[in-house]
């Protein structure tokens, strides 16, 4: 939907918890105006974050809103916390894979709206962190046009699936080169051998002793790999995935699709289902079923709902092999490090030489010297 309402906008910060509850109904209209939003821009991320992430780490609580009209036109919910004696901001949520991004309503002065809000935000601090900006996001050019500000760094890519790019499952799945779908095929026969398979979207609460099973099968996995995750273990954010998954009928909950064999879970995956689109958050199979790769099967059927439901399907940050098996598509993604005060740009400035330092020397090939020097 297109904003017919005045570009000028006045931007307050709200800082009390009763602030972000009487925001919910205002936050979820405006969502309905966005057509593009993603679940964690909406009010029940921000909430349930607030009271089971950023509450109990001490952060403290800055709501960015945006108003035209007296309508509510955007809003960036953002926590702060000390480190190291700088204030650091960033986005308001489970401090896991989500992606940076203010909920703002599209038309044509979002433009503005955003650069409104991006600079409401230098009162706040002396750095902004900004995890998994998207490179097609508004955020994104605005690091751009800021660029003496930002320190950008990890950058990754998000595999996709556009829904509309195929008439339907059938024309998608005739891309998935021929091996990996007979393969698929051969495993799902020697399942079903064990018993009926059988997949579904679950619509009760999800039990926490199931997000435990979850969150520790995956824990074993990227042990096993070599892999290293600061956020999977934390108890914050079990609580976040409880909580998000403890009513599945509420809007703006996450969802769990389930693979079984006689009704006894073998594969587990959790995602973030919108209007638009599904986003995988975590995947898992157990164990004792790995040889039959129930999660690449679960995978494929939880696909497969998407394309029924009419979803884009984004497989988030990373380029893992069984992603790229099936996606059609990259988004780049980056972490941005915004100097809010001069204490901020100090610390930006830092990143930057040394970053430009490190790349030198390589190219220069001194690394390469350095390391044929110590052998000798």
């Amino acid at each position: 939907m297109s904003s017919t309402v005045s570009p000028m906008a006045d931007v307050k910060v709200l800082e009390t918890a009763a602030d972000l509850s009487a925001l919910r109904e205002e936050w979820e209209e405006l969502a309905s105006r966005c057509p593009e939003h993603r679940l964690s821009q909406r009010y029940r991320w921000a909430a349930v974050a607030w009271r089971t992430v950023a509450a109990p780490r001490g952060r403290r609580l800055h709501i960015l809103t945006l108003r035209s009209g007296g309508r509510l036109v955007g809003v960036w919910a953002l926590v702060s916390h000390l480190d190291k004696g700088l204030r650091v901001v960033r986005q308001l949520g489970a401090e896991s894979s989500e992606y940076t991004e203010p909920l703002v309503e599209p038309g044509p002065h979002q433009g503005e709206w955003f650069e409104r809000l991006w600079k409401a935000v230098r009162p706040l601090g002396d750095l902004l962190f900004m995890p998994h900006v998207r490179s097609d996001s508004p955020l994104a050019r605005l690091t751009g046009r800021f660029c003496l500000r930002c320190f950008v760094d990890n950058e990754l890519n998000a595999p996709q699936i556009l829904r509309a790019a195929y008439p339907d499952w059938e024309a998608y799945l005739a891309t998935v080169t021929t091996s990996h779908r007979s393969n698929l095929r051969r495993k799902r026969r020697r399942l079903s051998d064990l018993g009926k398979v059988t997949f579904r979207r679950e619509v009760t609460p999800v039990d926490p002793a199931t997000i435990d099973a979850i969150l520790a099968h995956k824990q074993a996995w990227i042990e096993r790999r070599g892999y290293h995750n600061e956020w999977l273990a934390q108890r914050e954010y079990r609580d976040f995935l409880c909580a998000m998954t403890s009513d599945p009928q509420a809007p703006g909950s996450l969802c769990l699709f389930l693979l079984c064999v006689d009704d006894t879970p073998v594969a587990f995956q959790i995602d973030a289902v919108d209007d638009r689109r599904i986003e995988g958050l975590i995947g898992c199979q157990d164990p004792a079923w790995g040889r039959y790769s129930t999660g690449e099967l679960l995978l494929q059927d939880s696909l497969q709902w998407a394309f029924q439901h009419n979803r884009d399907i984004d497989f988030r940050i990373g380029d893992e092999s069984y992603k790229s098996a099936w996606a059609r598509l990259d988004c780049l993604t980056f972490n941005c490090l915004v100097g809010l005060s001069l204490r901020g740009m100090a610390v930006v400035w830092l990143r930057k030489i040394a970053k430009g330092l490190q790349t030198l020397r390589f190219r220069l090939g001194l690394g390469r010297l350095r390391h044929v020097l110590r052998r000798r």
